[in-house]
């Protein structure tokens, strides 16, 4: 303001401050850079040369403090910003991308970068993702999960079954069966339970494409078993959905976010869109985990 002013009194006036107070505070500065700002002349004041360079360092300071306050704004009202999901491959991979559809309509500023991965927790840890949904958990101090919802499976045919009830999973092996290779997660929970019935599984297909699993289902070459995940979101029209039981099957779908980390704008609203997606299409959730996750964020 001295510089600008090029006189004490006025620009104690500008900054609502004594012109004594001011001339100290000059002083102070003068003797903390070793040099003179100001050539005293008689009633006139002029920058020296070390006084130009401290004023051109200042206004690129104060400019500096500026764009930190623009670009915080931005960030908080979501105008810019990048947001990485870590997901693991499959049907939530899937899930991710649709909703990526509606949160990128309504914050198009916002980059996102959906990663599949087997290592979900480990992408978290290492800031690698903003936070990750997976189905197990490696129990760890570091990290906070959440139960999003219960991913139960289903007997997908093309054709409609008489009493459309549960059927057991000793019949549902008793199908052909279009399915996922063994390295899918899906296929291995089948694997695991098969083997309690002292039986193996013996696809007469095996696939891992979902467009093609619904494809030869869609035709009748025979039935699958998905998770209500995948046919939620998938074109499944004119497919049959049909409960299995004794056992039922099912895993468990967590929501994986660094513990007492500050979680930015942008990740609050996708979670809130994700948390409206399951509540809306009634998948089996923890309400008090829910609710939990929701006051959180």
């Amino acid at each position: 303001m001295v510089s600008k002013e090029m006189h004490f009194t006025r620009a104690a006036e500008k900054l609502g401050i004594s012109q004594p107070t001011l001339s100290h505070q000059i002083k102070m500065l003068e003797q903390e850079i070793g040099h003179a700002l100001f050539n005293r002349i008689g009633k006139r004041i002029e920058l020296t040369k070390v006084g130009e360079i401290v004023r051109q360092e200042a206004l690129t300071i104060q400019r500096s403090v500026q764009s930190i306050s623009t670009q915080i704004n931005a960030f908080s009202n979501m105008e810019c910003g990048e947001l990485k999901i870590a997901v693991l491959p499959g049907e939530i991979t899937d899930l991710v991308s649709t909703l990526c559809v509606k949160f990128t309509q309504l914050y198009p500023n916002i980059k996102v970068v959906v990663q599949t991965t087997d290592q979900v927790e480990t992408a978290v840890l290492e800031n690698q993702a903003d936070f990750g949904i997976g189905f197990t958990l490696e129990q760890t101090n570091m990290l906070q999960a959440t139960k999003l919802y219960d991913d139960e499976f289903y007997l997908i045919s093309n054709q409609r079954s008489e009493g459309a009830g549960a059927l057991s999973f000793s019949n549902v092996l008793d199908k052909p069966l279009i399915l996922f290779p063994p390295i899918h997660q899906c296929r291995k929970i089948l694997e695991k339970t098969s083997q309690t019935f002292g039986r193996q599984l013996e696809p007469i297909v095996e696939t891992s494409s979902v467009e093609s699993i619904l494809k030869l289902v869609r035709s009748g070459v025979g039935n699958s078993i998905v998770s209500r995940t995948l046919y939620e979101f998938y074109d499944t029209e004119n497919l049959y959905l049909q409960p299995i039981e004794n056992p039922t099957l099912e895993r468990t779908v967590y929501l994986v976010m660094k513990k007492n980390c500050f979680v930015d704008y942008a990740a609050r609203k996708f979670i809130q869109i994700l948390v409206e997606e399951i509540e809306k299409l009634r998948f089996h959730t923890e309400k008090t985990a829910i609710a939990s996750l929701q006051k959180s964020l």
